[in-house]
């Protein structure tokens, strides 16, 4: 671990921070020359840079000459608005880029890598590309310099990054409308420069128009948030610990300095993080049969993961409903009672005061339910409900939660924590019950994300990467949730179909006019073979009323007997004829995952 890097960034995003205006150029290099170092597919190149300020500054200095050259750009000095100098500016960073994009490119999303291009030795390896937030990053990093450098282009200072959950772009209103919404991703030039096309504005890919708009510093969190560790052409899951380091530490300092910074995709970014940091102690705790320790650990805690990925949905407009954070006092509680059996077995007597080890865990405490947790910052609510404010309140104001990955975050989150509790079996504690309902509250947590699916029309073109993480809560959190469940027999409890038939609810609206997923349909279908007849009627009334597509309407009779024959062309057949396509006899394919 370079410290001397790791402290570098922290105080070059902590004095960015207290600008006003904040140098986006400078940290989006700084973090590419590490995320680059650290992510070579050759182990043995995996170093931190060797003198990360004196790569920062000559990076940086090349960038500013570049501004300044393209101030002789005729395309600029004529541009009558500017949305035109913002095209001029796109412009001139595609004329450095190859065309096109490549679904493969990683780590191309810092000006990092646009800035090593005009180095005159270059840098070797290095593609002459950029993905969508590495244009995006350098034509509002580019916009800003010329602002601050040449008064006659100070307007360009309005400008501003708008990201969604898979896109971002370039707005120059305050409101974040459509119309002033700038496309500089395209490789196409008479597309460039174009505001978002309307029937494309109220889709998925741009968060049906209620995306974030970022604010200076929330643009220094969304280049934290887009670091990405996996290392390059490696197995999925094969990630940099260094640089999972680097992301989690400037995450924090965001945090600390700045909480208003960390839109809903930021917050799930630090409590991943968190996550992964926390299951290393939870795994060798169970590893080692120290129950007094993994009650410990198992306790909520203000600030943990689970707390950042409910505020995260809060934050968005949307709610958790109750099951996740009694799931997770329920694991507390079971744990922590085991612990508190063993040490008085172990004293002959009984357990001194309410501490459960000497790790100091109460009993009450973890039996207690769910309490609002804070950061150590006393102003953090206060600024979360300010950045809420301020990302909601535009484009017609609050229309609910239109984000998804929040929902699937916080489902695929309970998910893991419940196959962990049901691994830790010989621990003398309830693990079991514990781990039914923390797996019911992984499926409620991906049912409520029913009713963002339902807002939106299924695009191929646009949306796989909804496709995908839809297919991982399928797959990842019903399919392995409910197999697990079931182990001891068929199910008798209504409410992990009940949010099944929910989820299910919302992907047929999101695809409606067309047919679903087939592999996605049988799937639904093996999974309630899983409950018991009297509980698929049960779970079919609870949502009676709940549920408003054509398809599920239509096949609430059928869950008791659950005849395959009759329910499966319900969904795999297209509910209305859909123009220009096979019509009611259209089936999807599966698509594979990456």
């Amino acid at each position: 671990m370079s410290i001397a890097c790791i402290a570098y960034l922290e105080s070059l995003l902590r004095h960015e921070l207290a600008q006003h205006t904040p140098d986006v150029a400078k940290l989006s290099i700084a973090l590419g020359a590490v995320e680059l170092s650290l992510t070579s597919k050759d182990v043995s190149k995996q170093q931190w840079p060797q003198d990360l300020q004196a790569t920062v500054q000559e990076l940086d200095a090349a960038f500013e000459q570049w501004v300044g050259g393209v101030t002789t750009n005729a395309a600029l000095t004529a541009a009558p608005s500017t949305a035109a100098k913002v095209k001029a500016v796109a412009d001139a960073v595609w004329s450095k880029l190859n065309k096109g994009y490549s679904k493969d490119l990683q780590h191309a999303q810092h000006v990092y890598s646009f800035a090593a291009l005009l180095l005159p030795q270059g840098v070797p390896g290095l593609k002459k590309q950029l993905d969508c937030a590495g244009v995006v990053t350098t034509a509002y990093a580019a916009c800003h310099a010329l602002s601050r450098r040449f008064p006659q282009h100070a307007d360009l200072a309005t400008v501003r990054m708008q990201v969604s959950e898979d896109h971002c772009w370039v707005q120059l209103a305050a409101d974040g409308g459509r119309l002033t919404s700038v496309e500089v991703t395209t490789d196409t030039p008479a597309k460039r420069g174009l505001p978002v096309a309307a029937d494309a504005w109220s889709g998925w890919l741009y968060c049906g128009g209620q995306a974030v708009l970022c604010t200076p510093h929330q643009a220094l969190a969304a280049l934290v948030t887009s670091l990405n560790p996996a290392i390059s052409g490696g197995r999925k899951g094969s990630d940099s610990e260094h640089l999972q380091a680097v992301q989690l530490r400037l995450l924090e300092v965001l945090l600390e300095v700045e909480p208003s910074a960390l839109y809903p995709a930021a917050l799930c970014a630090l409590a991943d993080l968190k996550e992964v940091a926390a299951q290393d102690e939870l795994d060798a705790a169970r590893d080692s049969g120290d129950a007094a320790q993994l009650a410990q650990l198992l306790q909520r805690r203000p600030g943990d993961a689970q707390e950042l990925f409910e505020r995260a949905i809060r934050l968005a407009g949307g709610t958790i409903g109750s099951a996740a954070p009694l799931a997770g006092a329920a694991a507390a509680a079971a744990a922590a009672a085991a612990a508190a059996a063993a040490a008085e077995a172990a004293e002959g007597g009984t357990v001194a005061g309410n501490d459960a080890a000497q790790g100091g865990t109460s009993i009450e405490a973890a039996q207690l339910p769910h309490v609002e947790c804070i950061t150590a910052s006393a102003d953090v609510s206060q600024a979360v409900a300010s950045s809420a404010g301020e990302m909601w309140n535009r484009g017609g104001g609050s229309e609910g939660c239109r984000q998804w990955y929040v929902y699937s975050y916080l489902a695929s989150f309970l998910g893991r924590r419940a196959a962990f509790l049901a691994s830790c079996s010989g621990m003398g504690w309830e693990q079991q019950e514990a781990a039914r309902q923390t797996y019911v509250a992984a499926l409620e947590a991906a049912s409520r994300g029913a009713a963002v699916l339902a807002t939106y029309r299924f695009c191929p073109a646009t949306d796989e990467q909804l496709h995908k993480d839809i297919e991982g809560v399928l797959e990842e959190v019903f399919r392995d949730g409910l197999t697990a469940m079931a182990s001891g027999g068929q199910i008798c409890d209504p409410a992990p179909l009940t949010a099944l038939l929910l989820l299910w609810d919302g992907v047929c609206h999101l695809f409606s006019g067309k047919a679903k997923p087939s592999g996605w349909v049988a799937l639904l279908l093996k999974a309630a073979k899983l409950f018991s007849a009297q509980t698929r009627v049960a779970a079919a009334e609870a949502v009676r009323g709940r549920v408003s597509s054509s398809p599920m309407a239509a096949a609430s009779p059928l869950w008791g007997e659950l005849k395959a024959a009759q329910l499966r062309p319900l969904f795999e057949t297209a509910d209305v004829p859909d123009i220009g396509s096979g019509g009611q006899n259209e089936r999807a394919g599966k698509r594979q995952r990456r």
